[in-house]
């Protein structure tokens, strides 16, 4: 079966405009990835060098300033907290809203989002929105009814 490639999101700081799955340098760097049947982070890196650099950012100081900002994010989201019994992220990002009360989007303390209904409609939204995306998936290889019963007992059980 042959997959049709599309971005998975829009476009974000870390994922430029210019990797849009219809622009001609990303269906030859996909066709280079589909031709070695795997390849590394470091061999993609090298082929972009070698086709015009038009993936990657190769403003050094531009891209020390993202990788910063990258790592900022990774390490907001790298913490856990036990919260009411649970173990859950410690802090959430959370976009600006006006219209939920969310003044201010960035990153967010557990304790705040839980007090304050705009932001927990936003995270259960995110968190649903997701469940959505790894069902589709999922679906895509076909689970046995077997398979289909185990993953709903073990969501279940999760969310108990």
């Amino acid at each position: 079966m042959k997959a049709t490639m599309t971005t998975a999101a829009a476009p974000t700081t870390d994922t430029p405009a210019r990797w849009g799955h219809s622009t001609t340098h990303v269906r030859k760097a996909l066709k280079f990835i589909k031709s070695k049947g795997a390849v590394t982070a470091d061999q993609l890196v090298e082929w972009d060098d070698s086709h015009g650099r038009r993936l990657f950012v190769w403003n050094n100081t531009e891209a020390a300033e993202r990788w910063r900002l990258h790592q900022a994010r990774v390490f907001m989201n790298s913490f856990r907290a036990q919260f009411e019994g649970m173990r859950v992220r410690a802090i959430i990002h959370i976009g600006e809203d006006e219209e939920q009360g969310i003044d201010r989007g960035g990153y967010y303390a557990i304790e705040t989002i839980s007090a304050h209904q705009g932001m927990r409609d936003q995270v259960v939204g995110d968190i649903s929105r997701r469940m959505a995306v790894l069902a589709s998936e999922l679906k895509m290889w076909r689970l046995t009814e077997p398979e289909r019963a185990d993953l709903f007992e073990r969501l279940r059980a999760a969310m108990e």
